[in-house]
């Protein structure tokens, strides 16, 4: 099979990927890559309790920077047990930031692969509308509901060694 960015995507995401807005790097585990109104896109779901929710409100793109399979564990979990609104998160781990190639957001340093996006639509996920109980149990026994950002992907780029 021949290797695309698609793979990369879906071997890493699980194990985690930054979704960078005005620098915050935040970590992620879902997103979703398909074609909506003949466009390439990529979503993302953001709790609206977060620190990038408010972030993405204010900005139309985002990035997502992807880490080689099973490499930057410490970053990624450091991303995703502290908030933006109380700490320099790229700055406490003395990361730094990759100038965005195509009209997004600033990738980070470090990761493989960036995925520009530009937001195209914004929808609250309603937890009374999920027809899996196992899911609602599971994601949403506080009612901190996701809001899924649909972007068009402006483009992808790896990051040289």
């Amino acid at each position: 099979m021949e290797y695309t960015w698609m793979n990369e995507l879906t071997q890493q995401l699980p194990k985690g990927a930054f979704l960078m807005v005005d620098g915050n790097p935040m970590t992620i585990g879902w997103a979703q890559y398909g074609i909506l109104w003949s466009k390439p896109c990529l979503t993302v779901f953001v709790r609206e309790s977060r620190h990038t929710f408010s972030l993405l409100q204010k900005s139309d793109t985002f990035t997502v920077s992807m880490p080689a399979l099973s490499s930057m564990q410490h970053e990624l979990g450091f991303c995703g047990s502290r908030s933006g609104r109380d700490v320099n998160k790229a700055e406490q781990l003395q990361l730094s930031l990759r100038p965005s190639h195509f009209g997004g957001q600033e990738g980070l340093s470090g990761c493989k692969l960036h995925i520009e996006c530009k937001t195209l639509y914004r929808a609250v996920l309603h937890e009374n509308e999920i027809d899996d109980e196992t899911i609602r149990s599971r994601y949403y026994k506080d009612g901190d509901e996701h809001t899924m950002f649909i972007g068009e992907i402006l483009g992808v780029w790896e990051e040289d060694a």
